[in-house]
């Protein structure tokens, strides 16, 4: 007694009224007298007795009492079963309409001439319809809402509102309890007559009617706060879906719930007399909490059981909650309450609430029409929302063990083909004193036999073959996650004490909860936007007839994108490394510095960089909670950095080796070159040995170093063979003769073709195909000549490109240049959208492959003769008399000839500081392009949203139609066009800074070059060979400078080293001046493809499109592993799709479409149902597409404004089953630009 005292003088009005009520119904003493042991006043709480003797008056809380009694006069003057209907009447039939409507949304059918599109259509307006009718209802608000509502909305202090609640439950309750008492003593009469009746057949009808009629008469007069707040939300709904949305009584109700919520009141989750989730309000109430809280982090414990089965009692007992546990008002739906958890177990536990879902019986009697699939419904969600999930068993009855054990099953299997890791606790309650452990062990191993028999009956249906017992779906352990409840009651109710044991059960209970959750994993711990988004993807995957199929997990698809974000960073990063990298490794092998690539030169510092990316990645999922979420995916995304660091060092080190082994072939050449040069160079000498003394002019020592030039060039090079060069138009004919082999005029028509430019003969390189009936040939249409138009136009512009990028290789030709040209005509051949209506001819492909044949030649000649200038010893040393006149000069000059020395080796530095800018420069371009343009910044996803928003602000469908049929060049193009952009607007000031930088860079190792190679000579030979070789290694890694380019003036002799260097350092600024703007003349040219490549590369990924509507992979790797897949996917008349043997286009979404029952029918005519579209095989079959209600307006209104052109394009009409729905129509540009730039 001292206990409970204490107890209560500490306790609040709210603690109070619970202590007392407890032992009321325990049957104890309550203490009606209280001393105050402060001030030895005596109290009389009769506030917290009110609910023991409701006849009481209360004294304290005056002002609460009253509004609450204000509103049952209000509610007095209609009849209780008309309250509902009057007062609160957006949850009545209206509601039930509005759920019914929504529900069709996911059971789409096309009927008649009604496609699903249209189906969905006039379902959404027909919900609105709703919505608006609802509003009508509810504005003006009734005396009662708007009491209610201004009382929660206006009262700040939160004790007030709580009393107010309290009073107006009690005021509630002695309204309908006799009303109800009635009710439910008439509805047990007509049951016990049913079963007497149960015989006669034709009676059980109308006795059933009859209880019907009852069980609605008692849902009508059930009135408590729930409805209230239940009405409240439902005035929320109406109000979200008006378009004002300034309405201050929108905006402020969620507030009120948020608050209640954190006061520990009870909120409806799941509405349990229609069974549907308000998913708007109870998202908005989780907004506001979140808002008011922080987004904190919530452990979610379920109850599931049968109908008064004791799980609020338990739940009440757990935690001392206050979910209804009155006799006749079983729990109906789904609540939530919140607990707060102490600060000082936060950080042990791992979480900051705990979140209470306590829910309504299974197998309850009044929804015996409709249980079955409405408690799967129920335990699918809640199990799928608790981290935790208590089963609650009442008795021992084997029937009613089967019941729930075979529900909870079920949902359980589910979680696990959805990925959700959730776990849970049996409580078998009124067993009777368990004290036996035989006893326990045996009804435990009973339980697994059956959990185990039931998950292999379960997984047999699921068609899930890695499951064959229990635990094979979750961890479970039948010795420590079983507990056996002793009887609540010691002996017969009323009259009957609490049993202490089951106290004790209580506690032991709560003890493994803490520590269950205390082991959960941080990554499934949901933080409040969580639990939000949760409750969405699973009541919506519910609502379909297939959940595993259907359910989507936005908040995991969240995390992935912000991982995704993360990951474009990384892999840019790496990249950088192994481009600045590569660029020092070409450097070094054009110098001469490295003849063998030693790989770890490479490996190294790539492994050190992907090392450190590693460790980010760990971290990522050690501290971030969102991306815990994703740990399945950690070893995938690990996978994928590595197998793109390997990509990159095996293409650098190809490269490389490449570069070398280029090196190697041309030593022969470069050696004939290096002995006649030697040879030339002696001649010089003697030539100014000769004049030694004589004072010349620079116009008589040309004169003089001309007359011999020719002589001496023509004496070296006469011993040379002759050369060869390589006929390549007779290769060209000779691959296309092979490759065409087959086709019977070949020959005369390669020696008939002269055009230069590739022009369409639409009778001889198109055939028409049958119509669908095969009864006579599709004629050619505006709209196939544009789609053959553009296939050409990007086969010229594939095989453009990969020709220029031979070019500059800067190799010699190859025949094998031919094959590469042909590939790409055969790709992009059997690629073309020809939408089933044409097929391009042999003689296209011969007449296309002789043009662009053709016109390679040409580069081909111009890369040969390039290539035989630099490397052909007579041309070599053509090239080189500048030199060797320099050379002569010096050595005419003697003592005077440093700045001769100088201007020359500046001569060589010059362009070699210009190539190594242009290098550099792009790299830090890419780099801040990519950092600062925002479509470039994340992942794939958010480039195709930006081109989306691009598209749409240009309106032109050329573009639109190059973006659907030809994505990756439409892609390349889009990236070409940021980064001139970058180049003529934003960027100016930035591309100045970072030319200073490489600049100052390049000068600062220039400077050092000369200081330490000055330094080190000093005093050693006479001739300049030796500096050189030090000057040329110091800058071996930053700029190409080969040492072997100076030959010719190795042989000067310096005599003052000092001044070597400083006429070196004089010349350095306006030589890097010189440098800069030979830079600038170019760069635009020169760099902005490099830039676009590099941009490419990083963001390309996947090309696959659906086969259904042409929406692009978003995956980032373009040979991934897995399914292709895309957030959002499009209408199918996008990709011309029409309805079978018609003209008209199907505007269906393939994700509406795979929760139909539609089929579509291949070109083998094999017919495949939507829902089994995988069985298609070939590219249906590597497609994950989920079914999904909310589809992008944006290819809605693309449909709508570019409708004639789509039509001319595909030569099909939006008629029919493919006319356009009116809400399409009502989508404005505007809409689609603002839904993107949200997302």
């Amino acid at each position: 007694m001292d206990i409970q005292m204490a107890s209560f003088h500490c306790a609040d009005d709210f603690s109070r009224q619970y202590i007392l009520t407890k032992l009321s119904i325990c049957q104890f003493a309550l203490p009606l007298l209280v001393p105050n042991p402060c001030n030895c006043q005596i109290e009389f709480p009769l506030w917290s007795l009110r609910q023991i003797r409701r006849s009481w008056r209360e004294r304290d809380c005056k002002e609460a009492k009253e509004k609450a009694e204000a509103l049952m006069t209000v509610l007095r003057e209609t009849e209780i079963h008309q309250v509902k209907k009057n007062l609160l009447p957006l949850q009545g039939k209206l509601w039930q309409r509005w759920c019914e409507k929504d529900r069709e949304l996911y059971h789409l059918r096309e009927k008649g001439n009604r496609s699903i599109e249209q189906h969905k259509s006039e379902t959404e307006t027909e919900k609105q319809m709703i919505r608006q009718e609802q509003l009508k209802k509810a504005f003006p608000l009734n005396a009662l809402m708007r009491s209610v509502l201004e009382i929660l909305q206006n009262h700040s202090e939160t004790h007030t509102k709580l009393y107010f609640l309290q009073w107006l439950k009690v005021a509630l309750d002695n309204l309908t309890a006799g009303h109800l008492e009635n009710l439910n003593e008439k509805k047990k009469a007509l049951v016990q007559k049913e079963k007497q009746e149960a015989t006669k057949s034709s009676s059980v009808k109308d006795w059933q009617k009859r209880i019907e009629a009852v069980s609605r008469e008692i849902n009508d007069c059930t009135l408590g706060i729930e409805h209230i707040l239940r009405e409240t939300g439902q005035i929320y709904e109406a109000l979200e879906e008006d378009s004002s949305m300034e309405n201050t009584l929108f905006l402020s109700l969620p507030h009120i719930a948020a608050d209640l919520m954190i006061s520990g009141v009870p909120i409806e989750l799941m509405d349990g007399d229609v069974s549907y989730v308000p998913l708007r309000w109870v998202a908005a109430v989780f907004d506001k909490l979140s808002e008011k809280l922080g987004d904190k982090r919530l452990f979610v414990l379920s109850v599931l059981g049968l109908q008064s089965s004791g799980k609020s009692t338990l739940l009440n007992a757990l935690f001392g909650l206050q979910f209804t546990v009155s006799a006749g008002r079983c729990t109906r739906g789904a609540y939530m309450q919140l607990l707060k958890v102490e600060e000082t177990f936060t950080a042990e536990l791992g979480f900051d609430f705990v979140l209470v879902v306590d829910t309504e019986g299974l197998r309850a009697p009044e929804l015996s029409n409709k249980s079955q699939n409405h408690d799967n419904e129920l335990a699918t969600f809640v199990i799928g929302l608790g981290n935790l999930t208590l089963i609650n068993i009442m008795g021992e009855n084997p029937s009613e063990m089967q019941d729930i054990l075979q529900i909870v099953v079920q949902a359980f299997l589910r979680m696990k083909q959805v990925k959700i890791s959730p776990s849970c606790l049996f409580v078998h309650q009124n067993v009777g004193e368990v004290t036996a452990k035989e006893e326990t062990m045996d009804g435990r191993s009973r339980l697994e036999e059956r959990l185990d028999k039931m998950a292999a009956l379960a997984a047999e249906e699921e068609q899930c073959s890695d499951v064959t017992c229990f635990r094979d779906v979750i961890k479970f352990d039948v010795n420590t996650h079983v507990y056996y409840f002793a009887h609540l009651w010691d002996g017969n109710p009323p009259m009957a004490p609490p049993n202490p044991r089951y106290s004790h059960n209580v506690q032991e209970l709560k003890s493994r909860i803490l520590v269950a959750a205390q082991q959960e994993s941080r990554g499934s711990i949901m933080k409040i936007s969580d639990v939000r988004l949760r409750v969405q993807d699973l009541w919506r995957a519910l609502l379909t007839e297939n959940f595993i199929f259907s359910f989507r997990n936005t908040e995991e698809a969240m995390a992935m994108s912000k991982l995704e974000t993360k990951y474009n960073y990384w892999t840019w990063e790496l990249r950088s490394l192994v481009r600045s990298l590569q660029d020092e490794l070409i450097i070094q092998i054009q110098n001469g510095k490295i003849q063998t690539l030693v790989t770890h030169t490479l490996e190294d510092p790539v492994r050190e960089k992907y090392e450190g990316i590693k460790q980010e990645l760990e971290k990522c999922f050690n501290d971030d909670p969102d991306i815990q979420k994703l740990i399945q995916w950690k070893g995938n995304f690990e996978n994928k950095l590595n197998y793109l660091k390997e990509a990159l060092i095996t293409e650098s080190a190809r490269k490389a080796e490449e570069l070398i082994n280029f090196k190697k072939n041309q030593e022969k050449v470069d050696k004939k070159k290096s002995d006649y040069e030697k040879e030339l160079l002696e001649k010089s000498q003697n030539l100014a040995l000769s004049l030694n003394g004589t004072e010349l002019s620079e116009e008589e020592l040309h004169e003089k170093f001309n007359l011999l030039w020719e002589k001496w060039v023509y004496d070296v090079s006469s011993s040379l063979p002759p050369v060869t060069d390589p006929e390549i138009e007779v290769d060209s004919e000779n691959i296309l003769l092979d490759y065409f082999k087959k086709e019977k005029d070949m020959v005369n028509i390669l020696k008939n073709y002269s055009g230069e430019k590739f022009e369409i003969d639409y009778d001889k390189h198109v055939k028409m195909k049958r119509n669908y009936w095969g009864l006579s040939t599709m004629k050619i249409e505006p709209q196939d000549k544009h789609s053959i138009n553009m296939t050409t136009d990007c086969i010229i512009s594939k095989v453009n490109e990969i020709v220029n990028k031979i070019s500059q290789q800067k190799h010699d030709y190859n025949p094998t240049y031919f094959h590469e040209i042909l590939i790409i005509i055969d790709e992009e051949v059997k690629s073309a959208p020809t939408q089933k209506r044409y097929t391009f001819t042999r003689r296209y492909e011969i007449d296309l492959s002789l043009c662009l044949f053709r016109r390679a030649s040409v580069k081909f000649k111009e890369m040969h003769k390039a290539f035989k200038r630099a490397n052909d010893p007579v041309n070599y040393l053509q090239s080189k008399k500048d030199d060797f006149f320099m050379s002569f000069k010096i050595s005419c000059q003697g003592a005077t000839s440093i700045k001769t020395f100088v201007d020359f080796l500046w001569n060589k530095l010059t362009p070699a500081v210009s190539s190594t800018i242009r290098k550099n420069m792009a790299l830090k371009i890419a780099g801040d392009i990519r950092t600062t343009c925002r479509a470039f910044n994340e992942n794939r996803a958010n480039l195709e949203k930006h081109i989306l928003i691009s598209l749409a602000e240009e309106e032109n469908f050329d573009n639109y139609w190059q973006y659907l049929h030809h994505p990756e060049s439409f892609f390349k193009n889009y990236i070409e066009k940021h980064v001139k952009t970058y180049f003529s607007d934003r960027g100016s000031k930035k591309i100045k800074t970072f030319l200073q930088m490489s600049l100052d860079d390049i000068k600062n190792a220039i400077l050092s070059a000369i200081q330490e190679s000055t330094e080190k000579a000093k005093g050693k030979s006479s001739t300049v060979s030796g500096w050189l070789d030090l000057f040329c290694d110091d800058l071996g890694s930053t700029l190409i400078f080969p040492r072997k380019d100076l030959i010719s003036i190795e042989h000067q002799e310096i005599k003052d080293i000092k001044f070597l260097k400083e006429a070196m350092s004089k010349a350095l600024d306006p030589e890097m001046k010189k440098a800069e703007q030979k830079c600038l003349f170019r760069l635009v040219e020169e760099v902005i493809p490099e830039i676009q490549t590099m941009l490419s590369e990083h963001l390309c990924g996947c090309w696959k499109q659906c086969p259904f509507c042409k929406a692009i992979c978003t995956n980032t790797i373009p040979t991934h592993e897995g399914d292709h897949s895309v957030p959002f996917h499009r209408p199918e008349a996008l990709s011309g799709c029409s309805w079978y043997q018609t003209d008209n286009f199907s505007i269906d979404y393939c994700t509406s479409s795979v929760a139909s029952d539609c089929i579509f029918i291949l070109d083998d005519g094999r017919r495949i149902p939507f829902k089994t579209y995988r069985e298609a095989g070939g590219e249906y079959a590597t497609w994950s597409i989920t079914p999904d209600t909310s589809t992008q307006p944006y290819w809605k209104w693309f449909v709508c404004h570019f409708r004639s052109k789509l039509e001319e394009k595909y030569y099909k009409k939006f008629i029919n089953k493919g006319e356009i729905p009116d809400a399409w129509k009502k989508i404005t540009k505007q809409d689609v630009l603002d839904d993107l730039k949200t997302k």
